[in-house]
């Protein structure tokens, strides 16, 4: 039977299938990642976007459509992570904007909703980029027709996004390099084939995923308040990655589980510091670096330092918000002054309802936010965007490197007494100014732009773009100086991450001083764990 209206009991039954259906398959959407980095988060991101976006419908009984969609639209907003995530709640908050006041859901609203939707989302990017989520929504949502039913509509929706979907690496390269679909679109057709037209009275279509439609209760994750931040080494033959990843993601959140069969690295945040290690154990691995910091006795130390009167926060033009991850890092950030720490980067993306929790704790009516990471720009600009009562400025930060930079220029505008416009300057010339270099271990065998690349090589990404593979890491950081253009330059600081020492990095530097001259070295102990080293070239 075809179905022409529904109301808003039907829409949180359609949203809270779409919402299992990506939870049921966030492994899926993780491992479409280009870069073959262990840092694939897409699913996570969307997973965690979703389901805040859930907990404000799941005990509402609302029959107008518009209170439905407007609160999940709303939970979305405030959880959304990384740009897939930022833009689904984009998405959604343009979709409820066209129901305002309707009790029902029909077809040709239901088209108007879409339209809607496509537009608040291209709009909240500055520089929208063909091949990704944005793409497949506009070509599903164009596909649809105001005489069709709602079932036929959410039924070309699925078909339409699998095949926009399945042409995303013909308008991105990078995607037809990697051999992948985007992985946001693919978010995005998990959460579409959920709401499958059985729940809206039609014949469902077959999918490619076998999800459940409609569980009584949703997934729920573990409660992200401080614990303990835990990190080991574990060695042996035979060890499983994926049985320690899907194990140490049971214990745990802010997982990054990556490695082979002799060694893996784990990274997770726990109640309990001695499950994971209890873990590994069990599982015949033997033990080294191990890393456990409680949280919650951090954050207390960091709020006593922070609870500071308006115009004592170090610097007089504004307060400052990082994204920061590792111990050594989070420590330079607060001796730069910077205000607020929020933990969180590679494979750990902080919600825009961090961000703006952090806005409104700054006790400044001037703010600067640092994302230090691609994946949270996007994010922090939405939380700029809806605070209220704060100037609010977002540096486009990529890596902590470039916002440590920028902290620095901070502290020489503020001995100048330049204003806010004059301190911003300086802080986005100085993060420009400055050539990130990543080194991680690749997760897979790939060819992007034309570099072969063996798992297991070590990779340098260079200013975001993967520039050297080899097999050692010494090899791929001289060869990534060399193609940052050291030579002119005074100075690189290197930053070593959580398995990568002191002793290790002066014996690279040394290496390295055979063949580049007329540079001062710097080694910081950063605490990163997806890095082994992270490099700033100046």
């Amino acid at each position: 039977m075809k179905k022409l209206q529904i109301d808003g009991v039907a829409l949180k039954s359609l949203f809270g299938a779409g919402v299992a259906n990506v939870a049921a398959n966030v492994a899926l959407i993780n491992e479409l990642n280009v870069f073959p980095v262990p840092d694939g988060d897409t699913g996570a991101n969307l997973y965690h976007t979703l389901q805040r976006a859930w907990r404000e419908i799941a005990n509402t009984d609302e029959a107008a459509v518009s209170t439905v969609a407007n609160r999940f639209a709303h939970g979305a907003l405030m959880g959304a992570r990384g740009n897939s995530g930022t833009i689904m709640s984009q998405l959604l908050t343009g979709f409820a904007d066209c129901l305002q006041n309707s009790k029902v859901l029909t077809a040709p609203l239901f088209v108007d909703a879409c339209g809607s939707a496509v537009a608040r989302a291209y709009a909240s990017v500055s520089q929208p980029v063909e091949g990704t989520i944005l793409t497949v929504a506009r070509e599903a949502a164009a596909s649809l027709r105001r005489d069709h039913s709602l079932d036929i509509l959410l039924a070309t929706l699925v078909s339409e996004s699998r095949k926009s979907l399945d042409n995303t690496p013909n308008l991105l390269p990078l995607l037809k390099d990697a051999g992948v679909v985007d992985a946001g679109g693919m978010g995005l057709l998990c959460f579409l084939q959920g709401m499958s037209p059985q729940n809206c009275g039609g014949a469902r279509e077959t999918a490619p995923m076998q999800v459940k439609a409609e569980p009584a209760t949703l997934p729920s994750i573990v409660s992200e308040a401080y614990g303990y931040d835990v990190q080991f080494l574990m060695l042996g033959a035979d060890l499983d990655v994926d049985a320690a990843r899907q194990a140490m993601e049971r214990l745990g959140w802010s997982v990054v589980v990556a490695g082979d069969s002799s060694a893996v690295k784990v990274h997770v945040h726990v109640d309990n510091p001695a499950l994971p290690l209890d873990y590994a154990v069990k599982a015949g691995a033997t033990l080294t670096d191990v890393v456990i910091e409680n949280m919650e006795l951090q954050a207390r130390d960091f709020a006593r330092l922070q609870e500071r009167q308006p115009g004592e926060t170090g610097h007089p033009a504004a307060s400052v918000i990082a994204v920061a991850e590792g111990a050594g890092m989070k420590a330079i950030f607060r001796d730069l002054s910077c205000y607020w720490i929020i933990d969180g980067g590679a494979a750990r993306n902080p919600s825009i309802e961090d961000l703006l929790s952090a806005i409104e704790r700054c006790p400044s009516d001037k703010v600067i936010v640092l994302p230090n990471h691609k994946d949270v720009v996007l994010a922090a600009a939405q939380a700029a965007k809806i605070q209220s009562g704060k100037r609010v400025a977002v540096l486009p930060t990529r890596t902590m490197a470039q916002g440590i930079s920028a902290m620095v220029a901070l502290g020489d505008a503020s001995d100048k007494g330049a204003d806010f416009e004059a301190t911003i300057a300086a802080m986005h010339a100085a993060a420009d100014a400055v050539t990130s270099i990543q080194i991680a271990r690749a997760t897979r065998s790939t060819c992007l732009d034309g570099l072969t690349i063996r798992e297991r090589d070590y990779i340098a990404i260079v200013d975001g773009a993967i520039r050297v593979a080899a097999a050692d890491i010494g090899s791929a950081l001289k060869d990534a100086l060399v193609v940052s253009g050291v030579e002119g330059r005074e100075l690189v600081t290197l930053y070593c991450g959580a398995d990568f020492n002191a002793e290790s990095a002066d014996a690279l530097i040394e290496r390295l001083l055979s063949t580049i001259k007329g540079i001062e070295f710097e080694v910081v102990n950063g605490g990163q764990a997806l890095y082994p080293l992270i490099a700033s070239v100046e």
